[in-house]
């Protein structure tokens, strides 16, 4: 990401996990962002096992707000200054303090936290490209949930000119502490989201427990197909 802030052109990053690659097989507007991304990092230990499966490994699982925190330790460092866009009213800009203090010398251009549907509202939408355009930041970081972050992202591209736009889901949320982080063995064994719906069952339980059978039965597919290919060879 640095390298993308170095050459100054707009790139993209998506945060792909389990319930996003779901979505993604039914939206092909979604799908298309996230295989033309400038940079797709895996966000769970459910992409990360899939990969195993499928037989193209990855080394390791990522995540959107490791990423996003170690790249606010590399901005502090490099003089970069980020822009927070989106969740709910006070939350980016109390996430924006606690890395403040965390990174000396960080530069927040700016945080906003659009209306609901604000992207149909041609004022509202207008707004805050105008609030990222004259921030003028080397990253943004946007958490409107998916897919709506990465087709926003998307979409206003070339009119933000920002050099890194990445897609961070609910990390605003869990760095101000509005929601609790999952215990580090959890989120290593692949276990994130079931601590998610403990904590909200209303919102992700019905999600979760449809996107999960869902990746598995395609993956298992997906590897059966492979090892029909492999035989016939």
């Amino acid at each position: 990401m640095g390298e993308f802030v170095a050459c100054r052109k707009p790139h993209i990053v998506c945060t792909p996990n389990v319930d996003h690659i779901t979505q993604a097989q039914r939206d092909e507007e979604f799908r298309s962002i996230i295989n033309s991304a400038d940079l797709a990092i895996p966000d769970g230990m459910g992409v990360v096992y899939a990969s195993r499966l499928l037989g193209t490994p990855l080394l390791e699982n990522v995540g959107g707000r490791p990423l996003l925190v170690a790249f606010c330790g590399l901005a502090a460092l490099k003089g970069y200054s980020v822009f927070f866009l989106g969740s709910m009213p006070g939350v980016a800009e109390k996430a924006a303090d606690i890395l403040k203090q965390r990174f000396k010398g960080l530069v927040i251009a700016g945080t906003y936290s659009p209306p609901i549907d604000f992207e149909n509202i041609d004022s509202e939408n207008a707004k805050a490209l105008n609030r990222v355009v004259r921030a003028h930041p080397d990253a943004l970081f946007v958490a409107l949930g998916a897919p709506r972050q990465e087709k926003w992202m998307h979409r206003h591209l070339a009119s933000l000119d920002v050099p890194v736009s990445m897609a961070v889901g609910s990390t605003f949320d869990v760095i101000s502490g509005e929601v609790r982080k999952a215990p580090n063995w959890m989120t290593d064994v692949g276990l994130e989201w079931l601590y998610r719906i403990h904590q909200d069952p209303r919102r992700l339980g019905k999600r979760y427990l449809v996107s999960i059978p869902f990746f598995v039965w395609q993956v298992l597919k997906q590897r059966i197909v492979l090892k029909q290919k492999r035989e016939q060879l």
